[in-house]
């Protein structure tokens, strides 16, 4: 019995399949449909084609996703959080395993010295005429540390190598693939395509994600508002899309401490999403809502009753962030002001002649001391996880 050969997936196949694997979040099997629709498509229309650009925008969703998954995400990332104190233990406990490795040599160099003198002399005497053929040569530029958002755009002009994904790190390439996926939207856009335009958000929004896995939180707050921008043009004021655009601006103005502009996007959420569930619990707005109509359209599975429940789960999640944030500034201003102005009421001022210089002091009216208060700021803990660890290079 004959066995049956497997028949090639056109492109449209392989990325609605990796859309579906990207659904369940299976990253690894999405990743493998998703690469391989962009292959074909990319030799049959070319590397820049607008037919690529939604694969590429897949494709790079599901490598962030797949790098999370590898970096294994706990937790909500927060400032201040629970697992900082672990994470420091982890540190300490490999810092003084490499010591006492580090020490365990230096007690075998110095019991067998004069062994090691011995055959380093012999080393030097066979190797005196003989020097290495890359000790003189030029460090290669592919391997200059780059991160996500600081590419001079030169990976607009060629896709992608991706019989050499291995070499890149996934986070890396998610960033290149998003780029590519953003440079080609960019030009459809100006020519007044909607379609091109939300997917322009789309891009913009997981390239916001993809620079707060690097810890580039800036970069990804600019992009998160660009896609913001696009969204108000695109979706009415309620749209619970641009409900969860300011929700993910405040997460990113939260881990760079930006607690202020943290609580105005969390807020923004919170009401857009108390409107939204006021629309959907009335039954004439529900008609005519065109939200309504394409979730109904896309999603088998949606029920009016099922998004306001959900809505309704997600609000005491948002206002919690928004008291945590007050609590941090809260706690943040204390901390400055103690550092500032000691409980005395005065500040240290240091003396360069003993008595004298301390009844000259005391005289004076006082001043606050100059203080380092960096440290006192919270910032985001390291997670091998939510925010994954910055790219190591940019491939070429």
């Amino acid at each position: 019995m004959s066995e049956v050969e497997d028949v090639p997936q056109s492109p449209e196949e392989l990325l609605a399949e990796g859309r579906r694997n990207l659904a369940v979040r299976d990253y690894n099997a999405a990743v493998e449909c998703l690469a391989k629709a962009c292959e074909h498509l990319a030799k049959t229309h070319g590397d820049i084609a607008d037919e690529c650009a939604e694969a590429y925008l897949w494709y790079g969703k599901a490598l962030l996703g797949l790098s999370r998954e590898e970096n294994g995400v706990l937790g909500d990332g927060m400032p201040g959080g629970n697992n900082d104190e672990d994470d420091n233990e982890e540190e300490n406990a490999e810092e003084n395993g490499v010591n006492a490795a580090e020490g365990n040599k230096e007690a075998v160099a110095k019991e067998n010295g004069e062994v090691e003198k011995n055959e380093a002399n012999e080393a030097e005497s066979t190797t005196k005429d003989e020097e290495p053929a890359s000790s003189t040569a030029e460090p290669d530029e592919s391997m200059v540390d780059d991160k996500p958002g600081t590419s001079n755009g030169e990976g607009d002009e060629s896709m992608v190598n991706l019989d050499n994904d291995d070499d890149v790190d996934n986070l890396q390439l998610a960033w290149e693939m998003l780029d590519l996926s953003r440079s080609i939207l960019q030009k459809r856009a100006e020519s007044g395509g909607e379609a091109a335009r939300a997917l322009l958000a789309d891009v913009h929004l997981a390239l916001g994600e993809v620079a707060l896995e690097s810890e580039t939180y800036d970069k990804a707050v600019i992009d998160m508002v660009t896609c913001l921008d696009l969204q108000k043009e695109l979706y009415g004021s309620d749209d619970r899309r641009i409900a969860e655009t300011h929700y993910h601006i405040g997460i990113a103005n939260s881990l760079a401490s930006n607690f202020e502009d943290a609580i105005t996007h969390f807020k923004n959420a919170a009401n857009i999403l108390e409107t939204r569930i006021k629309t959907l619990e009335n039954p004439t707005s529900v008609k005519d809502d065109a939200t309504v109509k394409q979730y109904s359209t896309s999603d088998p599975f949606y029920t009016v009753e099922g998004e306001i429940k959900q809505l309704k789960e997600l609000l005491p999640e948002i206002q919690e962030k928004i008291q945590d944030m007050m609590d941090y500034k809260a706690e943040t201003i204390k901390r400055v002001r103690e550092a500032l102005f000691p409980s005395n009421g005065e500040s240290t001022v240091s003396s360069a002649n003993g008595a004298s210089g301390a009844s000259s002091s005391a005289a004076a009216a006082p001043k606050p001391a100059a203080a380092d208060i960096s440290h006192l700021i919270k910032r985001k803990r390291k997670t091998s996880g939510e925010e994954a660890p910055a790219p190591k290079r940019a491939n070429t």
